[in-house]
């Protein structure tokens, strides 16, 4: 509940990511961005250098000084946000690091500035010349920001975050609707700060937590019984027959003899007081009874196929765990 000036709102979750929480977004963002940043939500793809495409929602330039640009992913925590965040990010990492897609970009937004004069005025006075084009050339050939915009920062946002290869700002925006009058709303942020500029032509220094990038870091982290419950069950995993398995940055992958995805059977990403574990499923075929894995679907460890997931936070579960294993051993190749 939020109250304001004795006035009652209740918490409300958009439905519509696109015409609900987007517009939400770009009313706000020069309070999340700042006073001279502008946003841009038109749609451009940012392409990796072999051709593989992804959108993000928006761009925003910053024009206080440092001037920076952003990268912006709008997402509802409704959604199975890890997958996509990491399959889109990835993608729009890559493409970022592409040199033509980068002067795509600058020509868009060069050309969505110069459809508004009063637009074009105001930045023309923020960057103290008239040479739009090599201010926003300069500014290009810097690191951009990856903003994520969510309704709610849970852990599997965190988690995914970790699991990217570049730093990424996650701003969680709340939105509460007043008591009889739900048109009227109220929007809880924390505004983004500035970060250090990057060299040109370089990238930021990623700050990230110490565990960040190595299994064996991020096993020591964790709780002693999630290190038991690892141990434990990895052993039990080693014994279904010809197993590959091995560490892949913070993350174990496990498979069906020769390593690929179609061989692949079992992730395990560690947390701090459970193990998760991701599995390959056959709806038609895929036993559940205790439902550990609910119906949430995944589609990214794989490649192909569902995917479940479940959480183990006691060794007196790793039975249970391992009919659920067992099955998706049965599925590799």
């Amino acid at each position: 509940m939020l109250i304001i000036d004795g006035v009652k709102y209740k918490p409300w979750t958009p439905k519509d990511e696109e015409k609900e929480f987007h517009p939400m977004v770009r009313n706000c963002s020069k309070e999340i961005f700042g006073e001279n940043s502008l946003y841009f939500d038109v749609k451009h793809v940012l392409k990796t250098a072999s051709g593989i495409g992804s959108i993000p929602d928006a761009y925003v330039i910053n024009l206080s000084k440092p001037f920076e640009w952003y990268v912006i992913e709008n997402e509802l925590a409704s959604h199975p946000v890890y997958d996509h965040i990491v399959k889109q990010l990835t993608k729009f990492i890559n493409g970022i690091a592409n040199q033509n897609t980068k002067n795509q970009v600058l020509d868009m937004l060069y050309d969505e500035i110069n459809k508004d004069n009063v637009l074009k005025a105001t930045i023309q006075k923020l960057i103290d010349s008239t040479d739009i084009y090599r201010a926003l050339s300069k500014l290009l050939s810097t690191a951009p920001r990856i903003v994520i915009i969510i309704d709610e920062k849970t852990s599997d946002v965190e988690e995914a975050c970790q699991v990217l290869k570049y730093e990424t700002d996650i701003v969680e925006f709340k939105t509460f609707v007043r008591e009889g009058a739900e048109n009227i709303r109220a929007h809880l942020f924390e505004p983004l700060r500035a970060a250090e500029k990057p060299k040109l032509g370089g990238k930021r220094e990623v700050r990230r937590p110490e565990y960040y990038g190595s299994w064996e870091k991020k096993l020591a982290w964790v709780d002693e019984n999630v290190r038991d419950i690892v141990e434990e069950l990895t052993s039990r995993m080693a014994r279904l027959g010809e197993i590959t398995h091995k560490t892949s940055g913070p993350d174990y992958i496990f498979c069906k003899g020769k390593p690929s995805t179609r061989s692949r059977f079992a992730g395990l990403f560690l947390t701090k007081q459970a193990l998760k574990v991701r599995i390959r499923t056959d709806p038609a075929t895929f036993k559940d009874p205790e439902k550990w894995t609910g119906e949430k679907i995944y589609h990214w460890f794989f490649r192909t196929g569902q995917e479940k997931e479940f959480k183990i936070a006691s060794k007196d579960q790793i039975d249970y765990a391992m009919a659920l294993i067992k099955q998706s051993h049965a599925l590799a190749e």
